[in-house]
C-alpha cells in the first residue's frame, strides 16, 4: 500500500537533521563556525533548505548572514523594529499565546538571499535578538504555570517555529537541515535550542576552560558526570525536568577543535595536551555512553577547523561565503586588509570535512 503525501511528508520532517552548535564555554568560535558550516551545507546541498537559527543575544550570526558589518547590524536592527526575530516571536506568544501556536510562526523565518544576495538562495535565517535574555523570564513564566505540560510546552517554543516552518507548503516541500546557534551560557533560551535539535556539535579550543565546557554540557544536559560517579544535583534540574517531560534528548555527533596557530614551544605542548584530553574524552564517551551518539559510522568524532584569524574579519564584514572568497585586498573600515589562497584553501578544507560528516 502506498504512502500517502502527508504521510511522507511527516516522515521528512521526522528525518530533518537539526543541529545545535554548543559549548557552555564563551570564545571557542561557535558562530563563525556555525555560519560556515550553514553557508557552505547551502551551497553543496542545494536541493534542501538550510536553516540558521540564531539563539543567541549578540545575534552576531544575524548580522553577517544579512550582510555583514553594518549593513548586516541595520538590517537587523529593522527585523527587531517589526519584532520578526526569534525574541519577537517569544513576546508574542507570552502576551497572546503562551501554551499553544500563534499560526504565524513561519513568518519569522527570513530568505537570507532577498536581504543579501550574496547568499545561497536556499539558507533561510530565524534572526537573533538582544532581547532573548529578557525572554528567559518569559520562558520561566510560562513554564511555572500551573497548568498540565506547561514546563515541557514553555521549552517548546522553539520546537512550534521549526515544525510550523517544516510544514509550509509555501516555502517547500523539501528536506530541510537547521543548524542553532546558541549562547555559551544555559539559559531558558539555550534550552529551547537543546530540546528543539536532535544532534549537537560541540566547538571547543585545545584549552582547560574549553575542556571544562564539553564537561559541563554533559553533565547539564544528559545528567553524565566525566571522570566522576558522583552527580552533582544543582546541574540537573533541565535534565531532571527532560526527563519528567519525556523529551528526547539530542544525540552527541561531532566534536569540532579550532585549532591554536602558535609556535611558542610551551604553548604547543600545552595545546598539545589540551587536544589528547578532548580526543580522551570523546573516545570514553563513547566507550561508556554509546546512546548519547549518533548512530552515523564517523571515522572520527573529532574534527579540527583552523583558525579564521584575518579571513573570519573579511567574513565578518562581507557578510559572504567562505568558498566565495578571493585571493586579493579587501577593505574593513578604510583598512586594506589580504585575503591570502593558501590560508583560503586550508580553511575551505577543514571546513568541507565537517559538512561532509553533517
Amino acid at each position: 500500500m502506498m504512502s500517502s503525501n502527508s504521510e511522507v511528508a511527516n516522515d521528512m520532517i521526522d528525518t530533518n537533521k537539526k543541529y545545535l552548535i554548543w559549548n557552555n564555554k564563551g570564545g571557542v568560535g561557535k558562530t563563525f563556525l556555525t555560519y560556515n558550516l550553514a553557508v557552505e551545507y547551502a551551497i553543496t546541498h542545494d536541493h534542501e533548505d538550510v536553516v540558521v537559527i540564531d539563539a543567541c543575544p549578540q545575534s552576531n550570526v544575524s548580522e553577517i548572514i544579512l550582510g555583514g558589518n553594518g549593513v548586516g547590524e541595520e538590517n537587523l536592527n529593522q527585523l527587531r523594529e517589526r519584532n520578526t526575530t526569534i525574541a519577537g516571536y517569544i513576546k508574542e506568544r507570552f502576551s497572546n499565546s503562551p501554551l499553544s501556536r500563534l499560526g504565524n510562526e513561519s513568518s519569522y523565518f527570513v530568505k537570507a538571499d532577498s536581504v543579501n544576495p550574496k547568499m545561497p538562495k536556499n539558507l533561510y535565517l530565524l534572526p537573533g535578538d538582544v532581547d532573548l535574555d529578557i525572554c528567559s523570564r518569559l520562558i520561566a513564566h510560562i513554564g511555572s504555570s500551573p497548568v498540565k505540560e506547561a514546563w515541557k510546552k514553555s521549552r517548546s517554543l522553539l520546537i512550534d517555529l521549526i515544525a510550523s516552518f517544516e510544514a509550509d507548503k509555501a516555502i517547500s516541500d523539501r528536506p530541510k537541515t537547521f543548524f542553532i546557534d546558541c549562547n555559551p551560557s544555559f539559559a531558558s533560551y539555550t534550552e529551547l535550542g537543546v530540546v528543539a535539535s536532535n544532534r549537537v556539535i560541540i566547538p571547543c579550543t585545545a584549552d582547560a576552560a574549553s575542556i571544562r565546557g564539553i564537561k559541563n554540557l554533559v553533565k547539564l544536559i544528559y545528567g553524565v558526570s566525566i571522570d566522576s560517579s558522583e552527580q552533582d544535583e544543582m546541574f540537573l534540574d533541565f535534565n531532571k525536568e527532560a526527563k519528567q517531560s519525556k523529551i528526547e534528548f539530542p544525540r552527541l555527533h561531532l566534536f569540532v577543535q579550532n585549532r591554536s596557530r602558535t609556535n611558542e614551544s610551551d604553548a604547543a605542548k600545552a595545546f598539545k595536551s589540551h587536544a589528547e584530553e578532548i580526543k580522551r574524552i570523546t573516545t570514553e564517551l563513547l566507550k561508556t555512553h554509546p546512546h548519547l551518539f549518533t548512530d552515523d559510522q564517523l571515522d572520527d568524532r573529532v574534527k579540527h577547523v583552523k583558525d579564521g584569524n584575518t579571513l573570519a574579519a573579511i567574513i565578518n564584514h562581507e557578510g559572504c561565503p567562505l568558498s566565495t572568497l578571493q585571493h586579493k585586498s579587501y577593505t574593513i573600515y578604510g583598512m586594506a586588509t589580504q585575503a591570502n589562497k593558501a590560508q583560503i584553501d586550508a580553511l575551505e578544507t577543514d571546513v568541507n570535512a565537517v559538512v561532509n560528516c553533517i
